[in-house]
């Protein structure tokens, strides 16, 4: 939406479901004087607002001719244009009779994002507080935390300074410091894209249940049964993945399990990481098409073995019905994904607009380009806070 510097905006900042308390957000050059003009004391011997906002004092009391609710206003801002909070009850009725009645005072209306672009001034800023909205765990959470309080921010200013004061290697080691993390970036709002794939009746389903904690589809003895393509996302170590189980790759099979083969293959090829299972009973069935990103497991451990699993000396070797194996499974999973975290505060690249920046501009500083990588980096920064990127 197009927002103009004379209008002034409401949004609510808390969930849209049903709360104890919900936050309304009253932005622009009339705020303050609507809500002075429908703010009522509790009681006579109550002060009213004063003629112009302060910041700090709360005041308590009712809001509308007809008394809508009973609200708390605090004042955030002051200047250049009055920023106000009504803290009302959070049933739906009451929130949406609260937006009723301002916007029947002139005001408009907006979702919180736009309220963020507009108070944090810049859409750099703005980009990683939606981000950390989206954060699926608490780890991910907590590291788009620290982005938004600057660690990005002060990792990218270090870079630009060296790189105009000619330091190139200084500009390297912290520009290797970013690129590290880009894969990490990359998924701190969206999984990592777990497949779990191999022949029919090797446990698949099984191993999901496992790993998620609870039935997902259905589990039989009868070759063919999962067809689509199921997933849940659950997190390991802090870390959000979704797991996708497939259909079991064998010959043959009619024109339906057919199709669920080929959505199967497709998604091991395109996955961030392919468990391919083997069972340890009966002879092993290797992958039939190239996978650059997959982890051999051999399941079923604790039934007598029909070939040597030295064969798959890689393997991680597990029994989903005892429970064996699982636990270092997960460690050899979470591994693969992220070889190395970041530590607390540590500047990590947070958006996929940045992410690709980082990767490209390191490319361009190891072969030999450092203008190229300055002028890259410099152009996603600058086109986030033009509102043209991905950022």
């Amino acid at each position: 939406m197009r927002q103009s510097p004379t209008d002034t905006y409401v949004t609510l900042l808390t969930p849209s479901g049903t709360g104890a308390i919900a936050c309304l957000a009253l932005d622009g050059p009339k705020a303050w004087d609507v809500v002075r003009k429908l703010f009522r004391p509790r009681s006579a011997s109550a002060s009213s607002l004063p003629p112009n906002p302060e910041v700090g004092p709360l005041w308590l009391g009712l809001l509308g001719d007809s008394a809508v609710d009973e609200v708390v206003i605090s004042a955030k801002r002051a200047e250049p244009m009055p920023l106000v909070e009504v803290h009302c009850h959070g049933g739906r009725e009451v929130v949406r009779m609260l937006l009723e009645l301002f916007e029947a005072q002139g005001m408009r209306q907006y979702c919180w994002q736009e309220f963020v672009h507009r108070a944090a001034g810049d859409a750099f800023h703005a980009a990683v507080s939606d981000s950390l909205a989206n954060a699926i765990t608490v780890r991910t959470a907590a590291i788009l935390l620290h982005q938004q309080q600057g660690a990005l921010a002060g990792a990218l200013r270090q870079i630009f300074r060296h790189w105009e004061q000619n330091e190139n290697e200084h500009a390297t080691n912290l520009l290797a410091q970013l690129n590290r993390f880009t894969s990490v970036g990359r998924h701190l709002t969206k999984p990592w894209r777990i497949v779990v794939a191999g022949a029919p009746n090797v446990g698949k389903s099984s191993l999901v249940h496992a790993l998620a904690g609870y039935e997902r589809c259905i589990v039989t003895d009868i070759p063919g049964t999962t067809r689509d393509v199921v997933t849940t996302v659950i997190a390991l170590d802090g870390w959000p993945l979704e797991l996708a189980d497939t259909a079991g790759l064998r010959e043959g099979g009619g024109e339906l399990e057919e199709q669920g083969m080929a959505l199967a293959r497709s998604a091991a090829t395109k996955a961030d990481l392919c468990l391919w299972l083997l069972d340890a009973s009966r002879e092993p069935i290797w992958p039939e098409f190239p996978l650059d990103r997959v982890q051999l497991v051999v399941n079923k451990i604790d039934l007598p073995t029909a070939w040597d699993l030295q064969r798959a000396p890689e393997a991680a070797q597990i029994s989903v019905r005892t429970g064996e194996g699982l636990s270092a499974l997960c460690e050899a999973i979470v591994h693969r994904l992220v070889p190395e975290a970041p530590a607390p505060g540590a500047a990590v690249p947070c958006t996929p607009a940045i992410c690709d920046a980082v990767a490209e501009a390191w490319l361009l500083q190891c072969a030999g380009e450092p203008r190229q990588a300055h002028e890259t980096l410099r152009f996603a920064c600058v086109a986030a806070n033009n509102g043209t990127s991905g950022a």
